[in-house]
């Protein structure tokens, strides 16, 4: 999968979570689902649980911070843009360094 595919996927299940976050459902589910696809965009990286666990992290971040920004028409939704703003980039960085890496090689056995 692309870089840009891994990014606008997770872009989209944000968009979602930021939806359906506005209306009075339960967050839990829908956090974790968020965070269940964040941390399976670098599948197929070499990326290890550090990397995947920042970049669901960041994407949990931002759809949480994204509804404080939409939903609040005061000073801290700037605030809470800034914030989304910071974490798309720290995001779409780390997926972008981790999906660009060349796979390492599979090691051949000697029989």
């Amino acid at each position: 999968m692309s870089m840009l595919l891994r990014n606008l996927l997770l872009l989209v299940v944000e968009c979602g979570a930021v939806l359906l976050l506005r209306e009075p459902v339960p967050w839990i589910p829908v956090l974790l689902a968020v965070f269940v696809v964040g941390s399976g965009v670098l599948h197929g990286t070499d990326a290890e649980f550090t990397p995947r666990f920042a970049v669901a992290l960041a994407a949990v971040g931002v759809a949480e911070l994204a509804v404080r920004a939409w939903g609040l028409p005061d000073p801290r939704a700037t605030a809470a843009g800034l914030g989304v703003a910071v974490l798309l980039v720290v995001q779409t960085a780390l997926v972008v360094r981790y999906a660009r890496r060349p796979r390492p090689r599979p090691r051949r056995r000697r029989a």
